[in-house]
């Protein structure tokens, strides 16, 4: 009797550890990807961001993007290596 108690458990325990396996195989995959660049104009900073974004997106196998918020441009010091950075938020699909 003990030991058909402990094959129906291994069985049980078994068949959970498949659903839980199958489960977290359909990994989440994030719609809005944000990116960060900079250089010595708004829009070189800017590009440099899109282009961050979509090479994070691309890893997810999303090549379709799209401007979700207006970028935002942060100007540096005078006499900083890098003038501007910029931020972007991109919808991407597939």
């Amino acid at each position: 009797m003990r030991l058909k108690s402990v094959r129906t458990l291994g069985l049980a325990l078994a068949l959970a550890g498949a659903l839980i396996s199958t489960t977290s195989l359909s990994a989440f995959v994030p719609e809005f990807f944000d990116g960060g660049g900079y250089g010595p104009s708004p829009a070189v900073a800017v590009q440099a961001a899109i282009w961050d974004a979509e090479g994070t997106a691309s890893g997810y196998g999303l090549y379709k993007c799209t401007l979700a918020e207006e970028p935002a441009v942060f100007a540096q010091p005078r006499n900083a290596r890098r003038p501007f950075n910029a931020q972007v938020k991109l919808r991407c699909t597939p």
